[in-house]
């Protein structure tokens, strides 16, 4: 079932357990294939992130929007790096965050990797009720993610992210370095990003008010 965090009037903010992993995964991948490849998801494709996401899943915070009846309509999450876990982030960019972090002269005592965004846009804009909420979705998802990343000013925050969403973060403040070139991933560009807490801070505590829990 999930806990709910936080309640809207039409719909809610959840952090989802074990049980609803497969339920979360198979939504990321759904909405990703639809927008971008405008096909469906390979089995072996679900199987492979299913089992990604469940090895990983004590050390990461998964978030959900649902509406009333339980249907989810966005999805993100953040996880801890245990130090130790080859990230894809680093095989897809041919990236060392161990060098990377030395090179940067960082030692941070956290570093998040923030991944599985997806809002269903087709099904929001079919949502009357929905569609008049969409400009605080990506703001509330987002919040509910850099709310660890902020807890100390050296953390680091890692992603691979759309060149568009990146051009959309730019413009609500949160500037992050580009590690590297883009890739081709999914038929979009995506690049890999990197932020401290101080440097999303300035977002969280412009956007906390929608999460009366933090």
């Amino acid at each position: 079932m999930g806990k709910l965090l936080q309640s809207f009037e039409h719909f809610g903010l959840w952090k989802i357990e074990r049980q609803d992993l497969a339920e979360f995964t198979k939504f990321v991948l759904r909405v990703n294939y639809e927008h971008h490849l405008q096909t469906q998801v390979p089995l072996d494709e679900i199987e492979m992130r299913i089992k990604e996401d469940e090895r990983h899943f004590s050390d990461t915070h998964f978030y959900v929007l649902k509406t009333v009846c339980g249907q989810i309509f966005g999805t993100i999450n953040a996880c801890l790096w245990n130090g130790k876990d080859e990230l894809a982030f680093e095989r897809e960019y041919n990236l060392n965050l161990k060098t990377l972090i030395n090179t940067l002269g960082l030692n941070p005592p956290q570093i998040w990797h923030i991944g599985r965004f997806a809002i269903d846009r087709k099904f929001v804009n079919q949502n009357e009720t929905l569609g008049t909420f969409q400009k605080i979705y990506f703001k509330l998802l987002m919040t509910s993610v850099l709310v660890h990343v902020c807890t100390h000013s050296d953390n680091l925050m890692i992603a691979e992210c759309d060149r568009k969403l990146q051009k959309i973060l730019v413009k609500l403040g949160i500037v992050s370095q580009e590690l590297s070139n883009g890739h081709m991933i999914m038929g979009s560009e995506t690049l890999p990003i990197l932020n401290t807490g101080a440097g999303v801070r300035p977002f969280v505590e412009k956007h906390k008010q929608l999460l009366s829990y933090v």
